[in-house]
């Protein structure tokens, strides 16, 4: 729970390892009464990218500081912010300032030293080669995958991507996880939610292994296919899957919940109610797909605010995606202060529909100052970071603390209606806690 110290302080993080969507609890005892202290937290990523967050605190009376309870008083974040220190870990000053955390290997955890410093000191300070020794510190492992997860690489016909299976025999929920247009193969969702219980299958659609490299024309049969492949597997359960996906991810998890029969369970966070961009090929027919204008965007401090890019959905009535034909259940997780794009509204479009037809298959949570990338719990918060098909920093919105705080309400939410949705007994859920780390 705790290092080495200096001068008699002693810095405790508990627990010392823990899954990436957990808690912890972090103190220090041992101060002098009042005493202005530092923390700070700092991580590589694997392209040895350096991340980094730090808090002021004043110590009690009794020389003690316990972040679950006392207020920060500056540095990146202020106030009572118990997960902060991992919230706002950001690019170190020596580092492009845009630069999203991705994190590529999931089968290790981040390696997270937090330490004490004296005095209230800055960023600066901190990354310099001169900074004096920390009066104590830990290194702490947030882990991906719990223990016994598996996962599997997937070429299965078109299909690519990354299957990741919880520990026994199953069968287990099937999922299939999907991005934006970020592009290539993310896995860090489906290997967390792997370690919740569900068989999830991490899915690349374009540029990644010997996909199409651009957004071009999607097919429907690709993503039937990748159904056929979860239903197939002998660890996952046969009669249903889920779909869940982000941005441009969110209106694919739509059409696979509105075109395939199997698909059961639909999460759309900050999607669109239409096919975006790309043609998509439904048997013999085109689905067009929204345009993105980039005359309409705006620059703000030499970011690229795309809230009004994408034409509207109203205006393109063939690209809008039938939801209310769909046999599957939704849930929609929106930010209010998404400024990619509008999702509020996108939201509100795809809901009137199902209502209008007398469905009440769905769910809306919408998270006033959250922003566009609404990820599972504790991911560093990125508010802009640069993006490769625009070539420029663009703007996802969202208030620290808040976002951070949303994630946490959504990634349950997640869980449940998975849960509720592809009929898991309860009996089987597998939750795995920081006594199994």
């Amino acid at each position: 729970m705790s290092s080495t110290s200096q001068e008699g302080a002693i810095l405790s993080v508990n627990p010392l390892s823990c899954l990436h969507d957990e808690p912890v609890c972090i103190k220090v005892s041992g101060l002098k009464p009042n005493q202005d202290v530092t923390l700070h937290s700092s991580m590589k990523d694997v392209r040895n990218i350096h991340f980094m967050s730090y808090a002021h605190y004043r110590a009690d009376g009794n020389g003690e500081v316990d972040v679950d309870v006392m207020e920060s008083l500056g540095g990146e974040y202020e106030g009572v912010f118990p997960m902060g220190l991992f919230g706002s870990l950001a690019p170190a000053p020596n580092e492009y300032k845009y630069t999203r955390f991705f994190k590529r290997d999931v089968e290790n955890p981040n390696l997270v030293t937090i330490s004490v410093h004296d005095g209230h000191l800055s960023a600066e300070t901190l990354c310099s080669s001169e900074a004096s020794k920390p009066l104590s510190s830990v290194v702490h492992e947030r882990h991906y995958m719990a223990p016994g997860v598996q996962r599997i690489p997937v070429r299965y016909g078109k299909v690519r991507g990354a299957l990741f299976l919880p520990p026994g025999d199953g069968p287990f929920p099937g999922v299939v996880d999907m991005f934006g247009t970020a592009g290539g193969l993310l896995e860090f969702r489906s290997a967390q939610l792997a370690s919740r219980g569900f068989a999830s299958l991490a899915l690349a659609f374009f540029n990644y292994d010997d996909l199409p490299k651009g957004l071009e024309e999607f097919d429907i049969a690709y993503f039937e296919e990748a159904v056929e492949y979860l239903l197939k597997h002998e660890k996952v359960m046969n009669q249903s899957i889920g779909a869940i996906g982000v941005s441009k991810g969110g209106d694919l998890a739509l059409s696979m919940a509105t075109y395939i029969p199997e698909v059961k369970a639909a999460v759309s966070i900050n999607g669109c109610n239409a096919n975006v961009q790309a043609e998509f090929k439904i048997s013999s027919r085109i689905v067009p797909g929204l345009q993105f204008d980039v005359s309409r965007a705006k620059f703000e401090n030499e970011i690229l605010d795309c809230f009004d890019v994408l034409d509207d959905s109203l205006s393109m009535p063939e690209a809008i995606i039938p939801v209310e034909e769909a046999d599957a259940n939704f849930l929609f997780l929106v930010g209010r202060d998404d400024r990619n794009w509008k999702s509020v509204e996108y939201a509100d479009h795809a809901v009137n529909r199902l209502i209008r037809a007398g469905k009440s298959n769905f769910e809306v949570c919408i998270y006033n100052d959250a922003g566009h990338l609404i990820e599972p719990p504790y991911a560093p918060f990125s508010s802009a970071s640069y993006h490769g098909l625009l070539s420029s920093p663009i703007m996802w919105g969202g208030q620290k603390q808040s976002h951070c705080e949303a994630q946490v309400q959504a990634w349950q939410r997640v869980i449940n209606f998975l849960f509720k949705t592809l009929c898991l007994p309860k009996r089987k859920i597998m939750i795995c806690t920081r006594a199994n780390l």
